[in-house]
């Protein structure tokens, strides 16, 4: 109840608290954001790396059944 009489009242201290709490989220939003973005990109370097590894893994079974 102290935290809604301290948004009613026309202090500046509030004013502050609230600049402090909105900086906060940003920063954690932005700290998730980057965190987000390196996991989509060792994602895609992964994705890739597994593609190359299976195409080759198919090109060989494929010379290997032309042998037969």
């Amino acid at each position: 109840m102290k935290f809604l009489e301290k948004l009613t009242s026309k202090k500046g201290q509030v004013s502050m608290e609230i600049g402090i709490l909105v900086a906060a989220a940003v920063a954690v939003a932005a700290i998730a954001a980057y965190f987000y973005a390196s996991n989509v990109k060792n994602s895609a370097s992964n994705t890739k790396q597994l593609q190359t590894a299976q195409s080759v893994h198919l090109t060989k079974l494929q010379t290997q059944q032309l042998k037969i």
